[in-house]
């Protein structure tokens, strides 16, 4: 037997980049973390080209723009093609509350363009049943898949149902949650080790170009790292040893287990002498 020989790193890939283009949003939802109503600030588009020059020295499947509310940016269409474009193979993922979306013809092309799902958050809190109701049917016509999200805690049980039923009349999907972004008197989870949902799953990216490997995160104190940093591609897949100030909470949080999310595996080969 010759000595073992070892392969190339195996390349491991995330589920999805998330780029929060604004921190605008023309609805104040009571459980959000993630807006600033008009007082909030938008991405420039050099830096959003910036953004996605970082990308492109990183494997992943999907490419996620959210806010805020994304389509208020003042250059939602021009932004969304430039995306499309740079990442013709990545699924393009739209979160949006779509109330613009129904209420502006550009705003609804771009989105028929550019993206291959649209995430919709509804409940009474959005405020947007009717919007949702308009747009739901021409954005399956055009063959997007759509997700439609209620928050239980915002939504009577009334509009649930009318809401899963239009959805199962288009084909869209219906989930629910919990409210995630607040404490909502879950118990503690038990921190014992680091949730398994970020292992290669999801980065990120602030306005600013802070930099979180987890969706719920958002204090700056969990910032781990800035897309400017030169080492940028090394750190989103670099191990991990500490939770997020958020995690203690998080309605989504699962533990692995692990004290430390390990590096990228290695992979051994070993080849026998004839």
């Amino acid at each position: 037997m010759t000595p073992s020989s070892v392969l190339p790193t195996a390349q491991r890939t995330l589920k999805t980049a998330k780029i929060k283009i604004t921190t605008k949003c023309n609805r104040h939802c009571d459980f959000c973390i993630f807006a600033e109503g008009g007082q909030g600030e938008n991405m420039p588009l050099d830096t959003f080209t910036q953004v996605l020059d970082r990308l492109e020295q990183i494997p992943f499947r999907q490419l996620h723009i959210n806010g805020g509310e994304p389509t208020v940016h003042r250059d939602f269409s021009e932004l969304s093609a430039m995306a499309n474009d740079r990442f013709p193979n990545q699924t393009m993922v739209l979160g949006t509350n779509a109330i613009t979306v129904a209420r502006n013809q550009r705003i609804l092309e771009a989105t028929l363009a550019h993206y291959d799902q649209v995430l919709i958050g509804c409940d009474e809190e959005h405020d947007n049943y009717d919007e949702v109701c308009d747009v739901i049917p021409v954005l399956r016509e055009a063959g997007k898949t759509v997700v439609i999200n209620s928050v239980l805690e915002a939504i009577s049980q009334d509009r649930l149902s009318e809401l899963a039923a239009l959805c199962d009349e288009h084909g869209a999907i219906h989930v629910t949650n919990h409210v995630h972004h607040i404490d909502v008197g879950q118990p503690a989870n038990e921190l014992g080790g680091l949730c398994d949902r970020n292992v290669d799953q999801h980065l990120m990216i602030e306005v600013d170009g802070d930099c979180y490997r987890c969706f719920n995160a958002m204090a700056k104190i969990d910032s781990e790292f800035t897309v400017w940093d030169d080492d940028f591609a090394t750190k989103v897949f670099a191990p991990r040893g500490k939770h997020y100030a958020f995690c203690l909470k998080c309605h989504e949080y699962k533990d692995s287990g692990l004290q430390i999310v390990p590096a990228p595996a290695v992979l051994t080969q070993r080849t026998a002498a004839i």
